[in-house]
């Protein structure tokens, strides 16, 4: 019988997004599978449309985080194989499958990406970001991430302590337990750049590059507090 996999789902106020993402789950042409939603202190019907399309739903009412709302999920899934689904997120239809042929016992991984408009900055963004990703000039994700439930337990799953580079610290540490990383190009994530358009494209990216420098040092924390101070 193939590997059952489990698509866990963290989301926080996704009513505009998250029937639309379940929905391009149901549209996989892969069995057995199990969509976990895990509703992050939303105030509007995520809840509600999500215990309508998924297989399992979780409900929080305060805010948890998306680390500690991601290993909530993992902690009820059933399958071999995790999925780490953005809410805002949809797959390509032959995902689910390419990822299940490419995962072994050590394996996480990511796929490349596509923006959910057309829009030139889109475009621009993705095309350098995928070829970023091709190039392996670092180990990344945007919006998805896929591991074998026997790296993610090693790991200890997300550091719950983090607010931001959470996956960067999650694959570190995965590598450091002997984890092999793989980025997909025979299939895709779509996701919404609204964060971007929101704060504007240049400014989230000089702040990540900033973050990954400074974190090479080990001070990434002192400007992701001026960043959180700056946007509260």
């Amino acid at each position: 019988m193939p590997p059952k996999v489990s698509i866990i789902i963290p989301a926080y106020n996704e009513e505009k997004y998250i029937q639309k993402t379940i929905e391009s789950l149901r549209a996989q042409k892969y069995y057995p599978m199990e969509i976990i939603v895990v509703v992050n202190g939303s105030r509007d019907k995520t809840f509600e449309i999500a215990e309508r399309y998924a297989d399992k739903v979780l409900d929080f009412s305060s805010p948890l985080g998306v680390c500690v709302a991601r290993n909530k999920g993992a902690k009820i899934a059933k399958g071999d194989i995790f999925i780490f689904l953005d809410a805002d997120s949809q797959l390509s239809e032959n995902a689910i499958e390419e990822i299940v042929q490419s995962v072994g016992e050590n394996t996480l991984g990511s796929c490349v990406g596509r923006a959910d408009n057309n829009t030139l900055r889109e475009k621009l963004f993705f095309l350098l970001r995928n070829w970023i990703h091709r190039l392996k000039i670092y180990k990344g994700v945007i919006a998805v991430l896929f591991c074998h439930r026997n790296i993610f337990e090693k790991i200890n799953g997300f550091d719950e302590g983090r607010t931001i580079g959470e996956y960067n610290d999650f694959i570190k540490k995965a590598l450091a337990k002997g984890g092999k990383y793989k980025l997909l190009t025979n299939c895709y994530v779509i996701t919404s750049l609204r964060r971007y358009e929101k704060k504007g494209y240049f400014k989230v990216i000089f702040f990540w590059a900033r973050w990954r420098i400074v974190s090479l040092f080990k001070k990434e924390n002192e400007i992701t507090e001026k960043y959180f101070k700056r946007e509260n």
